[in-house]
């Protein structure tokens, strides 16, 4: 007779706890350094590029400025919400919670998603306000030319 084994479950994601955790510290090191771009994009547009704009631009540019606030609360968030999952990741590296692995897991790869999605989003601003900016620069300088 064949001896039969129950079956083993595939591990939602393949890398371990350690890994898991390491994970979700790239991720903290990643929203902190966008908290410092968002600062230093919010500061560049309000006291810099937002007086030199013309109607068209300026309602663009605060819904840019709108924007960055809107990232920095939902990296707020995402701070916090990961500072938990590392807590609980700390915890299953020490045995306590081996049954609610599938969870933690699971919460691993949802935040990996809403990571992501900040990320990409905050870089889609950033593109957007380099742009505004070039084009401000562009007219200042023909402005400047059309004057001398």
């Amino acid at each position: 007779m064949k001896a039969t084994y129950p079956k083993q479950k595939e591990p939602f994601l393949k890398e371990g706890i350690k890994e898991l955790h390491s994970k979700t510290n790239k991720w903290v090191s990643e929203i902190e350094f966008t908290k410092v771009e968002q600062l230093f994009l919010k500061e560049m547009l309000a006291e810099h590029i937002i007086g030199l704009c013309a109607m068209e631009n300026f309602k663009t540019a605060k819904l840019f400025l709108n924007g960055i606030e809107h990232e920095e609360k939902l990296g707020s968030k995402l701070l916090t919400d990961i500072q938990d999952h590392k807590m609980n990741l700390a915890l299953l590296m020490e045995n306590i919670y081996m049954k609610k692995e599938d969870d933690f897991r699971k919460n691993h790869e949802a935040l990996k998603i809403e990571v992501n999605n900040y990320i990409q989003n905050f870089k889609y601003i950033k593109e957007q306000v380099f742009k505004l900016v070039l084009h401000i620069m562009k007219k200042e300088k023909q402005q400047k030319l059309l004057h001398k």
